[in-house]
């Protein structure tokens, strides 16, 4: 069966003022040097060429041209971005380069994906991904589908919220009943004892990157305010990412932790 290594649409037609896309989560996402993160107020970061012409993209969705960005990156250059538009006669646009990914292609245009509620791209062609019908697909070895996915091999559905994976097999799943579970094989060594204590805590994450491509670069936030990160290769400043949390996140408390 052939695959589609792209996906590209066009949703043309004069953007609505009136659409409100604050209620979509911000994301985070990290890949060797590159970086993107993706918030309801402003969305910025450090990409390669296949996914931006200009490396160093900032938008501003309250005040700027774009209503929101969201860019997940992968190994390897991979990438998938979705762009709206306040302005003009296209209302959004996607593109992608999925080789090594081509089901995540197949499944994205076989439901017409504008921007899905998840995804992240993994090391080593692995994935998982959910559409806006509750729809998943992945692609993980059989130890994160027992214990990350807590489903049998024969499965279609499962309870996870959210996915993120990390070299080495790592992974950190977040269920809809607000738990979350990880194994991070000795990998991102300064996020674990944070995790533990979350997770002790009853404690959600409210977004996660694993660096794709190095065992020691993460950022986190949980949902009580609390964010940890270590930039590693990823050439993102700190204190800028600290202001964006607080900025594009509604925390009920301002909590701070740095390892």
């Amino acid at each position: 069966m052939a695959h589609n290594t792209a996906c590209s649409s066009i949703v043309t037609g004069r953007p609505n003022r009136q659409e409100d896309f604050r209620y979509e989560p911000p994301t985070l996402s990290i890949a060797g040097e590159y970086y993107f993160f993706s918030g309801p107020i402003r969305s910025y970061g450090y990409v390669h060429e296949m996914a931006s012409k200009a490396a160093s993209i900032d938008f501003d969705h309250e005040y700027g041209g774009k209503s929101s960005e969201y860019i997940i990156l992968g190994p390897n250059k991979r990438f998938f971005r979705c762009t709206r538009s306040w302005t003009g006669r296209i209302a959004a646009r996607n593109s992608s380069d999925f080789e090594g990914y081509e089901e995540v292609c197949d499944l994205f245009t076989e439901h017409d994906v504008e921007r899905p509620p998840f995804l992240y791209l993994g090391p080593n062609k692995t994935f998982y991904t959910r559409v806006e019908d509750g729809t998943e697909k992945w692609n993980l070895s059989p130890e994160i589908i027992r214990n990350g996915l807590q489903i049998t091999s024969h499965a279609t559905r499962s309870a996870v919220e959210s996915l993120w994976l990390g070299v080495g097999n790592s992974w950190v799943a977040q269920y809809r009943d607000s738990r979350f579970r990880f194994d991070l094989k000795g990998q991102y060594p300064s996020l674990q004892d944070t995790l533990r204590k979350k997770q002790g805590e009853e404690v959600c994450i409210a977004a996660l990157a694993l660096n794709v491509t190095d065992g020691n670069s993460y950022a986190c936030v949980f949902n009580d305010g609390t964010m940890v990160y270590e930039k590693g290769p990823a050439v993102f400043d700190g204190k800028e990412f600290e202001c964006w949390c607080e900025q594009n996140f509604n925390f009920t408390q301002r909590v701070y932790y740095f390892p």
